[in-house]
């Protein structure tokens, strides 16, 4: 049984809403703790598994680990713990040599990611998910996105196999920070951050909830919970630099910020105010340096733990209505 938000307790009512809720959860490096404590606030209130809420999760990059996590049922409070451990390990302050402005090999060694992932995931596999996921990576080998899915249709058993560890890993092989990840050895599969073409993997949930989901025919919503990084690029001494010089992972977060953009305003024009709600924050141009994907030192864990607890606060009110029965 689905829950509800319950406006007058301020907590979750045991009534099975009407309308089907999708999650959509983007990418953004660290800054996916912002996203996490999101997640953590309303797993809190709500007292069970949050994915319980929703017909399914969709996921890119941190945002993929997250809905991995969240479709495991691993207790938020797990994957908190999980970003202040490994955060500053995977992100480390020595970095790998770059090697001509960091084209020929990538800032970071992909080996403590990994480990972090183990820890996390153990031995799951995709089947083993207990809520449809749906995870967006590219996969290099044949220049096509490949969408990673729980076999929430007769026709997706493909991806059931795949064990969580190496989804992970392909949805955030972000490039210039992270290398390739070889996914399938029968296949020879290398693949890169989903990042490249979704981002924000709403519009995806959205397709997938209408054509494997029975929902072309049904009003549902879509909550999506950023990671601070839409309009978060500063470029302003990159445009007339040399692309060694300046530019290098620059790039990448600027892809991710203006899909971001894209995507969201295609949703606010398919679904409207009533069936979307975004929760995310653009920060002060003070604090943009400072919550760089790749950092995750203390002073950023602050501020996205502050920044988080701020936006959930905002947007409680209005998420316990969108989360309520009826439209």
């Amino acid at each position: 049984m689905e829950i509800a938000f319950n406006n007058e307790r301020g907590l979750m009512s045991d009534q099975k809403p009407s309308t089907p809720k999708l999650l959509s959860l983007s990418g953004g490096g660290f800054r996916g703790f912002f996203q996490a404590n999101i997640l953590s606030y309303m797993e809190t209130e709500l007292g069970m598994p949050l994915a319980r809420l929703f017909a399914l999760i969709a996921g890119t990059s941190i945002g993929g680990i997250n809905a991995l996590s969240l479709a495991a049922e691993i207790p938020t409070g797990k994957m908190i713990d999980f970003y202040k451990e490994w955060g500053p390990k995977i992100f480390p302050k020595i970095r790998c040599p770059l090697g001509l402005g960091g084209i020929i090999r990538q800032k970071f060694s992909d080996k403590p990611l990994r480990a972090a992932l183990e820890q996390l995931f153990e031995d799951r596999t995709i089947e083993d998910l207990k809520h449809n996921v749906l995870i967006p990576a590219v996969n290099l080998s044949t220049g096509m996105p490949k969408v990673f899915k729980t076999p929430h249709h007769d026709n997706l058993v493909m991806d059931k196999q795949y064990r969580l560890v190496d989804v992970a890993l392909a949805t955030s092989a972000a490039p210039t920070y992270f290398p390739i990840h070889k996914m399938d050895e029968l296949y020879g599969w290398y693949m890169v951050d989903g990042g490249l073409v979704a981002n924000h993997p709403g519009l995806y949930a959205c397709i997938e909830a209408e054509q494997f989901l029975n929902m072309g025919s049904q009003p549902y919503k879509l909550l999506h919970i950023g990671t601070m990084s839409s309009g978060i690029t500063d470029v302003c001494n990159t445009v007339n630099s040399g692309f060694l010089t300046r530019w290098r992972g620059k790039l990448f977060d600027l892809s991710i910020s203006a899909q971001e953009a894209a995507t969201e305003n295609i949703l606010k024009f398919k679904l409207g105010p009533d069936r979307y709600m975004k929760i995310d924050v653009t920060p002060p141009k003070e604090q943009v340096k400072s919550i760089a994907l790749d950092k995750a030192n203390p002073k950023a864990q602050q501020i996205l733990s502050q920044q988080a607890r701020d936006a959930y606060q905002n947007a409680r009110t209005a998420l316990q209505k969108y989360m309520a029965e009826g439209e």
